[in-house]
C-alpha cells in the first residue's frame, strides 16, 4: 500500500480527536483518585468492609452500596440474557423484509429513550407488578432461601431495580448479540443444512459459535449497568444497610452519589468517601469493558475468515 503525504496529514489531523477520549478518561480517573485519597487515608480498607452512612458523626462504610451495585447489575444481566437472545434470534432468523426493518427500528428506538422514561415507568408500573406477581409468590413459597426471605412491603428493592435496569439495557445488548450472530459466515449455516440439520439445530450450532461474543456482550452490558443512576435511584429504595434478601430496599454507588453529593461538602470526609466509592465502580467497569471489547475483537478475527 502506497502512502502519500496527504494520507499522513489526514492521519495526523485525526489523531488528536482519537486520543481525546483516552485523555478525558485518564484525567477523570486521576481526578477521582485524587479526591479519594483523603478518605482512604482516614478510613483505609474499613471504608469498604462496613455499611453505614452517618455524616453527622463522620462514620462511613460503602460496602452495602458497592454490593448493591454488583447485585443489581447481575440481576440486570440475567434479565437481559433471558430477553435479548430470543429477540436477536427472532429478528435474524424469523423476520424478513419490512417486518425485520420495523422490529430492528423499534429496538434501536428503545435504545435512544432517555433513562428517566424507564425510571418513571418502572416506578409506577413495573415495581407494583413485580411485587404482586413475582416477589410475593416467591417469598411465600421460598422464604427459607435467604434471597427471598424478606417480605416485599413496597416492592422498591434490589430485585426491582435490577429487572428495571435489565429492561432498559435490552436494546444495547440485543443489538450487539444480533451483530455477533449475523457476522458468522453463511458457510456454517449451509454446512448445517447440508448434513440435514433442522433450523433449531442450526441455530444452536450458530449460538455455540457465537458463545464467546455473547458472553463478552453480557459483560459489556454488566459494565454499563454498573453506572446507571436514574432507574436505580427511583426503584431500589435507597437503604445502605446490608441484607442477603433481594426483595429488601438497597442502594448502589450511583444512587448514593446522586442523593448525597449535593450536601456532602457540609460534612467531613463525606465528599471524599463518595469519590472513593466512585473509584471502585469506575475501575471495575473499565476492567470489564476492556475485557469484553478485546474478547469480541479476538472472536471476530477467529470466526471471520
Amino acid at each position: 500500500m502506497v502512502r502519500s503525504r496527504g494520507d499522513k496529514f489526514f492521519f495526523l489531523t485525526l489523531l488528536p480527536f482519537a486520543l481525546s477520549l483516552l485523555v478525558i478518561l485518564v484525567v477523570s480517573i486521576l481526578v477521582i483518585t485524587d479526591n479519594s485519597i483523603e478518605a482512604l487515608r482516614a478510613y483505609g480498607l474499613t471504608l469498604f468492609t462496613s455499611s453505614i452512612w452517618n455524616p453527622e458523626h463522620g462514620v462511613y462504610g460503602v460496602l452495602g452500596p458497592i454490593l448493591g451495585t454488583i447485585a443489581t447489575s447481575m440481576i440486570s444481566t440475567i434479565t437481559t440474557l433471558v430477553l435479548s437472545i430470543p429477540l436477536a434470534i427472532t429478528i435474524s432468523e424469523y423476520l424478513r423484509g419490512v417486518a425485520k426493518k420495523i422490529v430492528s427500528s423499534i429496538v434501536e428506538f428503545f435504545g435512544g429513550i432517555p433513562t428517566i422514561v424507564f425510571a418513571v415507568w418502572a416506578s409506577d408500573y413495573l415495581v407494583p407488578f413485580l411485587r404482586g406477581y413475582v416477589m410475593e409468590p416467591l417469598h411465600y413459597s421460598l422464604s427459607f432461601i435467604p434471597l427471598f426471605s424478606c417480605k416485599p412491603v413496597t416492592g422498591f428493592s434490589i430485585f426491582a431495580a435490577g429487572v428495571a435496569l435489565g429492561v432498559s439495557t435490552i436494546p444495547y445488548v440485543a443489538s450487539l448479540v444480533l451483530e455477533a450472530y449475523e457476522v458468522i459466515p453463511v458457510t456454517y449455516r449451509e454446512a448445517c443444512y447440508g448434513i440435514g440439520a433442522t433450523r433449531y439445530e442450526a441455530i444452536r450450532i450458530q449460538l455455540s459459535l457465537a458463545r464467546s461474543a455473547i458472553v463478552a456482550t453480557l459483560i459489556l452490558g454488566f459494565a454499563r449497568a454498573l453506572g446507571e443512576t436514574t432507574i436505580v435511584a427511583t426503584t431500589i429504595g435507597n437503604s445502605v444497610y446490608l441484607t442477603p434478601c433481594i426483595f429488601a430496599p438497597g442502594s448502589t454507588v450511583s444512587a448514593l452519589v446522586a442523593s448525597q453529593f449535593a450536601n456532602a461538602f457540609l460534612y467531613p470526609y463525606a465528599e471524599s468517601v463518595l469519590y472513593a466509592s466512585m473509584l471502585v465502580v469506575a475501575l471495575i467497569s473499565m476492567a470489564l469493558s476492556l475485557y469484553g471489547s478485546t474478547t469480541i475483537i479476538k472472536w471476530r478475527s477467529r470466526i471471520v475468515v
